[in-house]
């Protein structure tokens, strides 16, 4: 079975970690989460992330973010 992309890994700590639920998208460039606070996180093809009230408006997510994302979510699988 292949690796999961760290697109995927992210989309899946997110709604593991109760941080967002995947909502329809006009965007094909990113997946987009609905967070708890009525923004969103927006997740690109290769892995970034992004969080804002829209894509043009938000903020990158700073790396060390990410990569405790995914240690959490790689302890509880």
């Amino acid at each position: 079975m292949p690796k999961a992309t760290l697109q995927q890994r992210l989309v899946d700590a997110l709604i593991a970690s109760g941080r967002g639920t995947v909502i329809e998208s006009r965007s094909r460039k990113y997946i987009t989460l609905k967070r708890p606070d009525g923004k969103f996180f927006y997740v690109g093809k290769a892995g970034a992330l992004r969080f804002g009230k829209t894509v043009s408006d938000s903020m990158s997510a700073p790396d060390d973010f990410k990569q405790r994302l995914l240690a959490e979510a790689s302890k509880t699988s």
